[in-house]
């Protein structure tokens, strides 16, 4: 997994990748940061052809539809946030806070990203692309003050992100739209913070997805992305390893993820662009005891009455 913030002052990557043993898998959690030298910003273009415009569009239907059916059970039994949690290395979770710890996942990306505490410096506009039900842009939006604008593939993500920010009175600073991560209906430099928490996994084109964000980014901005990465290859590598490829192929089709990309591959990305302060860190440890909890949850009875519910 990975995270990534920039501030068009400066940028933080953050991904998680695996060890090299055998059992584990291949996911590299890292973090990076960097900063926008200069509001203009180089952009890579690429031509694509009409099968792979048909990929995408088949690859973005499963993706809304994955989410238009699974994110009620989902909330249901782990509330807001559809990201993993963050822990200490080592730490027994067995009996932790798994919600507490979705929140520790924000704060501790917000951290890394160096974002300040100076009320006359935190963001005021933020993005959050491939915002899931919102949890991430009303803790944002509370945390900071800030109008939150969320994009998301899946209607049925959208609907109950608004009814949600509803309710909790965030109606006129938190606001969420079907829209394409790719193709963003927002103007260039709009947002002081650019937020993507472990959406990056889902995008086919990796260089149009950082230079989308990198676009609606503000001078002086944070982009902060969050996202699932295989392992960085060694020197004399040139590809993963077999069992690596197919342990991935299987988890890209449970999830509808494209082609993995390493953190390796994101920090090239982001130093093609105008940005300094990249920064990157492994954070694999830090997530690992969250999917033994999933499974525990979904054995529970609440678990168990929300798959019947679901029909699956």
């Amino acid at each position: 997994m990975a995270a990534s913030a920039f501030r068009t002052s400066s940028t933080l990557l953050l991904h998680f990748p695996h060890s090299s043993h055998r059992p584990s898998l291949p996911f590299p959690s890292s973090s990076a940061s960097w900063r926008r030298c200069q509001p203009s910003v180089r952009f890579m273009s690429t031509r694509v052809s009409a099968a792979a415009s048909s990929d995408a569009r088949t690859l973005q239907e499963g993706i809304a539809g994955f989410y238009d059916e699974s994110s009620g059970l989902w909330e249901d039994i782990w509330g807001d946030h559809m990201h993993h949690g963050f822990y200490d290395p080592d730490s027994d979770a067995s009996g932790a806070d798994h919600r507490a710890a979705q929140i520790r996942m924000i704060e501790e990306s917000l951290r890394f990203a160096g974002l300040s505490e100076d009320p006359a410096k935190q963001p005021k506009r933020i993005v959050d692309v491939g915002c899931g039900i919102g949890g991430s842009s009303r803790y944002l939006a509370k945390k900071y003050g800030a109008k939150c604008q969320g994009i998301t593939l899946s209607p049925v993500q959208a609907g109950r992100a608004n009814v949600l920010a509803q309710a909790e009175g965030l109606a006129d600073r938190a606001s969420f739209q079907v829209a394409d991560a790719l193709k963003q209906p927002f103007p260039d430099g709009h947002f002081d913070l650019v937020w993507s928490m472990e959406s990056g996994e889902h995008m086919p084109d990796k260089a149009k997805f950082v230079n989308e964000l990198v676009r609606v980014a503000a001078p002086g901005g944070t982009i902060i992305i969050v996202t699932w990465c295989h392992r960085d290859l060694g020197p004399s590598e040139e590809s993963l390893q077999p069992w690596e490829k197919q342990l991935l192929d299987r988890i890209c089709n449970a999830y509808y993820l494209p082609e993995w990309c390493s953190t390796a591959d994101y920090v090239k990305l982001l130093q093609s662009l105008s940005l300094q302060d990249i920064k990157a860190a492994d954070w694999s440890e830090n997530v690992a005891p969250f999917w033994p909890a999933v499974i525990r949850s979904a054995l529970t009875w609440k678990g168990f009455t929300s798959l019947l519910r679901s029909g699956n």
